[in-house]
């Protein structure tokens, strides 16, 4: 008589309303599910050199630059002109609640000094966020040496440091930075939209303050992949795309007159490239797509985002080429290219040809700055 097989245990999943990858349940999908994201999180972990318990996942990297916005109490902050606009934002809730703010301008080429900082300090300072490498024009601020500079005062600071733009592109190393919260975003580091981080150092209250992490178990498991790829790739990548970055520009000063760089040409990111052009930044980005080609119009701004006399430490759109001391008009012609994985020489070749031929069509707008 033939053995009867046993009959699998079957699993009924009837959480649907909490949803699958939850790793708050405490049922066999949940625990799973948790184990998955703190893999995940310790692998992020080790590529900043920090303890698993200082990430804090998030949808979004504007929730992570928020963070600054959860310190409570009256108390002076310092951050610059040239921050993205969710730091930014996150400043001006900091105001709405009493507290003082100091927006310091950057150099004509796009840094915040040392020295800057520390003049700007006041004896009830608790807060200071200097990015780390602006998403504009790609300049490298000196976060190392501000960090330094604010562990040797008396007081304890608060340093944050809006990092979302250097992840394969600048060494992560938190304990090396100094830094005491960093926020990353994985689309910039080709990783999920939907997903980001935010490191917290161990003795910085707001690791206490009820941060919760909010960012779906895939996600996070794609974006440690990202990150740990970048990492990777980081020293080899940075020499070709910095080679590829310059070779551009010199490309574009010699054949597009009327072409200059916004920020310095020395500690820029390697794959950034952002000039003023002699045309509209919008319609260059627009007839740039004609021709297949993704450029971003980030400073371009209307008459009532960036006229003269709006303040440049709100963060209005083309806030960053204003605060350098420029022009409307060139904020409002200046361009980023920004270079990736499967940029090449022969395809900056055909992007210059085109920048010639759309301005050659507006000749209206060809104008020398």
């Amino acid at each position: 008589m033939p053995m009867r097989k046993s009959k699998e245990k079957r699993r009924i999943f009837l959480d649907y309303a909490a949803g699958e990858n939850n790793p708050n349940a405490i049922y066999k999908e949940g625990r799973e599910a948790k184990a998955r994201l703190e893999s995940a999180r310790a692998r992020i972990a080790k590529v900043l050199s920090v303890a698993t318990d200082e990430i804090i996942f998030t949808p979004w990297g504007t929730e992570a630059n928020a963070v600054a916005s959860l310190l409570r109490g009256r108390f002076h902050a310092i951050t610059t002109q040239i921050e993205h606009k969710s730091v930014l934002d996150a400043f001006k809730v900091l105001e709405e609640r009493g507290v003082s703010v100091t927006y310091l301008a950057p150099s004509s080429d796009g840094f915040v000094g040392v020295k800057q900082v520390e003049e700007a300090l006041s004896p009830n300072t608790k807060l200071v966020s200097v990015m780390y490498a602006n998403n504009e024009m790609g300049t490298i601020e000196p976060i190392k040496e501000i960090a330094r500079m604010l562990r040797a005062q008396a007081r304890k600071i608060y340093f944050h440091s809006d990092c979302v733009q250097a992840p394969g592109l600048l060494p992560v190393n938190m304990q090396s930075l100094g830094v005491d919260m960093a926020s990353f975003s994985a689309p910039k580091f080709g990783g999920p939209a939907g997903a980001a981080f935010l490191y917290v150092r161990r003795s910085t209250e707001l690791l206490h303050s009820g941060l919760r992490d909010a960012c779906p178990v895939p996600l996070v498991e794609q974006m440690a992949d990202a990150l740990e790829k970048v990492e990777r790739n980081r020293e080899k990548e940075v020499v070709r795309f910095t080679k590829l970055r310059d070779y551009f520009i010199t490309k574009l000063r010699t054949e597009v007159p009327g072409t200059s760089v916004n920020g310095s040409l020395k500690n820029r990111l390697a794959n950034n490239v952002n000039v003023v052009l002699p045309i509209d930044s919008e319609l260059a980005v627009l007839e740039l797509d004609r021709y297949g080609i993704a450029a971003s119009a980030g400073a371009a701004c209307s008459n009532n985002d960036c006229g003269e006399s709006t303040p440049r430490s709100l963060g209005g759109v083309g806030h960053v080429i204003l605060a350098l001391g420029k022009s409307k008009k060139q904020a409002n012609s200046s361009v980023r290219f920004s270079l990736g994985g499967s940029t090449s020489k022969s395809q900056l070749d055909y992007v210059v040809k085109k920048l010639v031929a759309i301005i050659n069509k507006h000749t209206n707008l060809w104008q020398t700055k």
